[in-house]
């Protein structure tokens, strides 16, 4: 570290508050960002508070190790993207603002070459630009693999919380249950149906489950040995399984991928079902 790093880091230092106001002049508006210039004042005032914090952590890399810097930036751009993600703040406008963040970040730098009245040479400012560049490049790889796995959970959350609720088993007596299946079933959605639909009739303690295929356009090879698995593991629970509602589309496909469905019991109305069992 020269006397001149510790001279520049000193300076971004001490105005990474004129600097963050400077960045802020340059946000638009644009409805839902952190970055808009008209987000809530409470918004804006985080926003210019993790960005001055951001500026003082980007001047050390001027008199720290790259490794401690390293550790410093993946810690903050963790917590920073946790509240990105929780905002309507998209990937790209975050993108955007760490060019402009780039931009305002170089003019101090040249302010400060211009005013400081430091003998300065042209291998110190290249000496600079590499350890600003470096670390500007790092935290935005960083931010975008935090922001991208914070995201990618939530969508997968509530992907699980919506094939939990698009196949509950609904409890017709107390030892009788329905599964109404609709719509589109991938493999992901027919390993959540199986192994939710086994919890349910475990903790239910069904002996007859009912399982109504008649909203179902479509089974492929896969999802069916997933139907197959779950009619073996209600059998292992003690619980007989009856599949009802297929549509002749469906056989059609059966029949055409090769599909065995002898060895589970089926009927063609779930009308007929509940009439048979209700009169037992």
């Amino acid at each position: 570290m020269t006397t001149h790093s510790l001279a520049l880091y000193e300076y971004l230092n001490e105005n990474a508050y004129h600097f963050t106001e400077e960045w802020a002049a340059r946000q638009r508006v644009k409805y839902g960002s952190h970055y808009s210039a008209e987000a809530p004042q409470d918004v804006q005032e985080r926003v210019k508070e993790q960005n001055a914090t951001y500026a003082r952590l980007l001047a050390k890399c001027l008199i720290r190790p790259e490794e401690e810097m390293k550790e410093a930036i993946d810690e903050w751009t963790k917590k920073t993207a946790a509240d990105r993600s929780r905002s309507t703040t998209t990937l790209d406008e975050v993108v955007r603002n760490s060019a402009v963040f780039r931009r305002v970040y170089w003019n101090f730098v040249k302010k400060f070459v211009n005013e400081s009245g430091l003998d300065i040479g042209v291998a110190e400012v290249f000496q600079w630009e590499e350890q600003l560049n470096r670390s500007l490049d790092y935290v935005l790889e960083r931010f975008t693999s935090h922001y991208l796995t914070y995201i990618m959970d939530r969508l997968q959350a509530q992907s699980d919380l919506i094939n939990e609720l698009s196949s509950p088993v609904i409890s017709l007596t107390d030892e009788i249950g329905l599964l109404p299946l609709i719509g589109d079933i991938d493999t992901a959605r027919a390993r959540s149906i199986l192994e939710g639909t086994l919890q349910q009739s475990s903790q239910s303690q069904l002996s007859t489950l009912i399982i109504d295929l008649s909203g179902v356009l479509l089974i492929d090879t896969m999802v069916a040995q997933q139907l197959f698995h779950l009619v073996d593991a209600l059998n292992l629970l003690g619980v007989k399984s009856i599949m009802t509602g297929i549509r002749p589309e469906v056989a059609q496909t059966a029949i055409h991928l090769g599909l065995d469905f002898s060895e589970v019991r089926t009927e063609n109305s779930l009308k007929r079902i509940m009439t048979s069992i209700f009169a037992t």
